[in-house]
């Protein structure tokens, strides 16, 4: 699904950050409804790493767990948000870098 620039280079509502930071890399999680959701920015993609740390304030780098590839990162926004269908990874210049899509066992159904 293409998402469009602007979305992925707004956050809060402005582009204050973006002006500031420049491009980085947006998660995007996709519902069974069809919607999206454009979430949290990173400068570099190990950067969402710290939305999986154990205990907060992190006192030590060695609280944020270890950036292994973007298939993982995204498996790990599957298994934290039961309520997303998938989750992927956009560059702010609207690339898409890897989406990844919950596998849902037939038994399910």
């Amino acid at each position: 699904m293409k998402i469009p620039v602007n979305e992925l280079r707004k956050f809060n509502g402005t582009y204050e950050w973006y002006e500031k930071y420049g491009e980085g890399y947006r998660i995007v999680y996709f519902y069974d409804d069809g919607s999206y959701y454009v979430g949290g920015f990173a400068r570099d993609i190990d950067g969402f790493m710290f939305d999986f740390c154990e205990s907060y304030p992190i006192d030590d780098e060695s609280d944020i767990p270890e950036f292994i590839s973007v298939d993982d990162l995204l498996g790990r926004y599957l298994n934290s948000l039961k309520d997303i269908s998938a989750a992927a990874l956009y560059k702010t210049d609207g690339t898409c870098v890897m989406k990844k899509t919950r596998e849902v066992n037939k038994s399910q159904k």
